[in-house]
């Protein structure tokens, strides 16, 4: 490992950025964590001294404010947290996840906007830069192989996307590039705060089984309705352990600085086997892939159309099938791989998100 780094963290208090700030305090790095919201610093704080973390006195230390205006509140920060000049390095987490664009302008608000600001701060402030993105910055592909490469303005799925690409461009050759693709709940516990993503599949598959349990005269098991996707596309899912232990040990070689990464699964689940597992989890039967451009079947009871709206809301999670190639990070990380995406796991954190009604009940 290299020598002890003194980190400014933003998106602490997220659900990667725990995961980030918990790694970097077990490997004995200095964090300045930015917060937002009290409430949300207690949690990150619960959730860490269940770990038995911070292990040293003094490297945790928090800072609030707005990212927004990071470059102009420098100065105002080192008069107000003594010490915070001493970081030289920055992990830029804070992102919005909303994937349309809503009235205040999120996500692009906030993931160019402090994107932006940050850029300028770091020319007053000099720091070594990386930068959380997303894999699918590379926007709408299908089964072809996306390199660890900067990529050219595509066809994006969502709003999110097209944001993270634009900070990817802010950024370009001045910061780690570090790529999750779909983050999903820890492997041993299947922990999550933030149930979006892969989960909409199965929660509305639990709301669908739900609501035929009021509709027994309806046969559960032979719903008949052809999805317009391709059953051999992949969902690239990878567990939340995995992308904050991988981020900090790729950032704390320098070699590998302002390089670009992939952290996904080498071998992520298809679309089958994915509406396979739902079906198994929620008893459901009937479902089936008519392959990409296939008419939706279209509803023709009350209870075909309460599945049609679930189906409409699956859709989107199939539409998106990059292959990701993971040559660098297997390079510089080859003894760190994902644990898989089994029955196992999949029942795993399904029970913890019905646990906590998919977010609802998080406090």
């Amino acid at each position: 490992m290299s020598e002890k780094m003194t980190v400014l963290l933003t998106g602490g208090t997220g659900f990667l950025g725990e995961y980030l700030l918990a790694e970097l305090l077990d490997r004995g790095h200095t964090v300045w964590a930015h917060y937002r919201s009290e409430s949300r610093k207690l949690d990150t704080i619960r959730f860490l001294s269940g770990m038995g973390l911070p292990r040293s006195a003094g490297s945790l230390k928090w800072f609030k404010g707005g990212l927004l205006e990071a470059d102009d509140q420098w100065e105002q920060w080192k008069s107000n947290y003594d010490g915070i000049d001493d970081v030289d390095t920055l992990i830029h987490s804070a992102a919005s996840t909303r994937l349309h664009m809503d009235e205040t302008g999120e996500p692009l608000r906030t993931n160019i906007g402090s994107t932006r600001t940050l850029k300028k701060l770091v020319e007053k402030k000099p720091l070594r830069v990386h930068l959380i993105s997303t894999a699918y910055v590379c926007g709408l592909v299908q089964g072809q192989v996306v390199y660890e490469v900067n990529h050219p303005r595509g066809d994006f799925v969502n709003v999110y996307e097209e944001s993270k690409w634009e900070a990817e461009q802010i950024w370009s050759g001045h910061a780690t590039l570090l790529r999750p693709s779909i983050i999903v709940g820890h492997s041993e516990t299947g922990r999550c705060t933030s149930f979006s993503g892969w989960y909409i599949l199965f929660q509305a598959a639990h709301l669908l089984s739900r609501l035929m349990n009021d509709n027994p005269d309806v046969s559960r098991s032979n719903l008949n309705i052809d999805i317009p996707a391709n059953p051999d596309g992949v969902s690239n899912v990878i567990p939340v352990d995995y992308v904050a232990k991988a981020s900090i040990r790729l950032i704390e070689n320098p070699d590998n600085h302002n390089r670009i990464f992939h952290l996904t699964h080498p071998n992520p689940p298809t679309h089958q086997w994915t509406l396979d597992e739902i079906c198994r989890r929620f008893g459901l039967g009937g479902l089936r892939f008519a392959g990409a451009g296939a008419p939706f079947t279209q509803p023709r009871n009350q209870i075909e159309r309460m599945v049609w709206r679930q189906m409409q809301t699956i859709l989107l999670h199939f539409a998106n099938n990059p292959i990701f190639d993971r040559t660098q990070i297997d390079q510089v990380l080859p003894e760190l791989r994902p644990p898989a995406v089994s029955s196992e796991y999949v029942d795993r954190i399904i029970d913890y998100a019905i646990g906590y009604d998919w977010g609802q009940s998080i406090v």
